[in-house]
């Protein structure tokens, strides 16, 4: 297990997140889908986001209480071993907070929403996020608060249900598993309590603990919120992050109503890697943090007067173009060149040789 307190490794002041695009009562944003959108829930509805424009437009017909934080997570595309079924890419799952008891909701690619499976019974729901890694089955993950403790459940793609534990730390806002290369908490479900500050981990097998303590501010409203990792790819094609901002009178920040992102070249000022983690308080203060060996936390800029909920979403850049292969007139083309280069070489040769001085050998009788 990793220190539990960090602090900030000196580097050049990053870049502030990039106020983007206006959404009422944004709580989370999550993607992409196998068509390359967003999906935003807003004001207890789903939203379409063009990640070029910020064009948000309605989404099939989920519907919820706008007033409680109801977060979502999206299907990376998961088989799940044993149960025979699968989660399809772009699928969306929201918690349902709304209508108890409380409950999964299901939304499919082409935006149909339905009950999908009742939590055992829990204070509140506190966090969704899918396993991709297959420490944790390649299952969805929910989390919920029970007292001061969290309880974990792991359900797999026919809506079957179990307890992973009942006895973890506190947690609320984005949670995500973390990438194999995250050091010694490779796989392990990451999130955040933002009344101590402290950024925690769950393993496949129940057992928890503090993670790191990045030493940002702490308490409600104010601590640690949301959390992302850069994926694999990120060093080669970059990306654009994202999180939600919900306008909240009354909080230390009240927030914009809006989606934050940032691009690529503000990245690029920033001391990141691929596999790193993007931690946001709720006041919108980040910081990275990388867990090799160990781990480390370096800044990664402000999202100013925001109020920030749900996950970090990270998208790749698009793919490098291919390094061109000779196939076809290619290989023609260099076939012929190569034969004129061979068969110039022997007329030279033999025009060389036809024009040397032949001396004549002296008579030796």
């Amino acid at each position: 297990m990793f220190a539990a307190q960090a602090t900030p490794t000196t580097a050049p002041t990053p870049p502030n997140w990039e106020r983007w695009a206006s959404l009422p009562g944004v709580v989370d944003v999550v993607g992409p889908r196998p068509d390359g959108a967003l999906v935003a829930a807003a004001a207890g509805k789903l939203f379409l986001v063009n990640p070029d424009s910020g064009q948000a437009t309605p989404f099939g017909n989920y519907s919820t209480d706008p007033g409680p934080e109801s977060y979502i997570a999206m299907s990376p595309g998961l088989d799940v071993a044993g149960a025979g079924c699968r989660f399809e890419a772009g699928e969306v799952y929201a918690m349902e907070l709304g209508t108890p008891p409380q409950a999964v909701v299901r939304v499919t690619v082409d935006g149909q929403a339905s009950r999908w499976v009742e939590t055992p019974p829990t204070d509140l729901l506190t966090g969704i996020a899918f396993d991709a890694t297959g420490r944790f089955g390649n299952q969805l993950l929910v989390a919920g608060r029970r007292g001061t403790r969290t309880v974990l459940f792991a359900i797999d793609c026919r809506g079957r249900l179990r307890t992973v534990t009942e006895n973890a730390p506190l947690i609320e806002g984005g949670m995500e598993v973390a990438p194999q290369l995250f050091g010694e908490h490779g796989g392990d479900l990451i999130a955040a309590d933002e009344n101590t500050g402290d950024v925690i981990f769950i393993r496949f097998d129940g057992t928890s603990g503090v993670l790191i303590n990045p030493g940002l501010p702490a308490g409600p409203d104010i601590g640690v919120e949301s959390v992302g990792f850069t994926p694999p790819g990120f060093i080669g094609r970059g990306g654009t992050a994202y999180v939600a901002d919900r306008r909240s009178p009354g909080s230390p920040t009240e927030g914009t109503n809006s989606i934050w992102r940032m691009t690529p070249q503000s990245f690029s000022q920033v001391r990141i890697d691929e596999n790193d983690l993007v931690v946001v308080t709720e006041a919108g203060r980040s910081v990275v943090i990388r867990c090799r060996a160990t781990c480390r936390t370096f800044p990664f800029g402000d999202a100013p007067n925001g109020h920030i909920e749900g996950h970090v979403t990270v998208i790749l850049g698009p793919a490098p173009p291919p390094i061109p292969r000779a196939g076809g007139m290619g290989v023609a083309v260099l076939a012929v060149v190569t034969g004129v280069i061979v068969g110039g070489g022997f007329i030279l040769f033999f025009v060389h040789n036809r024009r040397k001085v032949r001396i004549p050998e002296p008579d030796r009788s």
